[in-house]
């Protein structure tokens, strides 16, 4: 998702059944429609770009909860135009205290299986409440009000989420939670029926809610209100329940001590441009690697997407993600070169 403002104007192709967009004042692109105009509506309303970008970031979490969701991950990125900084934070979360490497290379001969064992530590409630704290203007109820909408009111499937989940219909049967949310009339929705998450519109209305119990210390003590009931509240006890009764590893403690962490950004420069990536906590400096390894060639001589550009391209990126395997890790525990 991307999100600029004052005067930034946007020129798409227009053709077929597709408008050509212009934007005088802000503008927003993200993988929904619907996102986009949730984070659009935050800065008509006067919210910053960080605001919108929380707004349409959580948004995503339930129009795509099939690809990614509220108690998912959220690397973000963030331009600082006063200071000239990119920042990161790294919203990615941390196994559980519990987690054991010797567990799954005995019981699962290396691999990490399905289900519960695969879960760290959610951490994109704090990613995105991180960024509206020390970056945004709004509170938490503000930007989270148009997915609390479509989480408890719903919102036409779209052919994407449809098919992903008719693809995996069985995979969501395996599990009776799941089953109940994308399978709601014991089969998967079909495009342009109304998708419906009320439990998880349960759940951004609680953190909303405590927010503004907390609020009388100020914005700031709201939004820690609204973190910690998702942290330190009923949210977290009911995840460290479910994992406990569950076989899973995830307790109160997990949750209650984790944090998002800004991060320096990983900068390269390629054909005169300055390329940012988040940290090695991620894949994020695979491209900057293949940018570099691709600098010493002659792209422009090959022809774009000629046999030869192509090889050129795949052969930089395999090098980038053998690193990637060898070296990259979460570098409070990983000496990444």
């Amino acid at each position: 998702m991307s999100i600029t403002g004052d005067q930034a104007i946007g020129l798409g192709r227009a053709g077929g059944h597709r408008h050509l967009l212009l934007g005088s004042r802000h503008m927003v692109s993200a993988g929904h429609f619907a996102a986009a105009h949730a984070a659009f509506l935050v800065l008509e309303a006067g919210g910053n770009a960080v605001d919108a970008g929380v707004a349409g970031g959580i948004a995503l979490g339930v129009l795509q909860s099939d690809l990614v969701n509220v108690a998912g991950v959220a690397p973000i990125m963030i331009y600082v135009a006063a200071e000239r900084e990119v920042i990161t934070i790294d919203g990615l979360g941390v196994w559980p205290r519990a987690a054991s490497l010797d567990y799954f290379r005995t019981a699962h001969r290396g691999e990490i299986p399905e289900g519960l064992m695969r879960t760290v530590v959610p951490a994109a409630p704090a990613s995105w409440l991180k960024a509206l704290s020390r970056y945004g203007t709004m509170s938490f109820a503000d930007v989270a009000s148009a997915s609390i909408a479509f989480a408890r009111d719903g919102f036409p499937m779209h052919p994407p989420m449809a098919d992903y989940i008719a693809r995996n219909a069985e995979r969501y049967r395996r599990w009776p939670q799941n089953a109940a949310i994308y399978l709601p009339k014991g089969r998967p929705p079909e495009t342009g029926e109304m998708f419906v998450q009320r439990d998880l519109a349960a759940t951004l209305q609680y953190m909303a809610d405590e927010e503004k119990s907390a609020a009388k210390g100020g914005r700031e003590a709201g939004i820690r209100g609204a973190r910690d009931a998702f942290y330190k509240g009923d949210i977290a006890r009911q995840i460290a329940n479910f994992h406990r009764a569950n076989g899973g590893w995830m307790t109160e403690a997990d949750l209650a001590t984790y944090d998002a962490r800004l991060e320096p950004a990983v900068t390269v420069r390629f054909g005169g441009v300055e390329v940012y990536t988040c940290g090695p906590w991620c894949q994020g400096p695979v491209l900057a690697q293949a940018l570099k390894l691709l600098e010493a060639m002659d792209l422009r001589a090959l022809d774009h997407n000629s046999p030869a550009y192509i090889h050129t391209v795949t052969e930089a990126l395999k090098l980038a993600f053998a690193d990637r395997e060898a070296y990259y890790g979460d570098p409070r525990f990983v000496d990444v070169p």
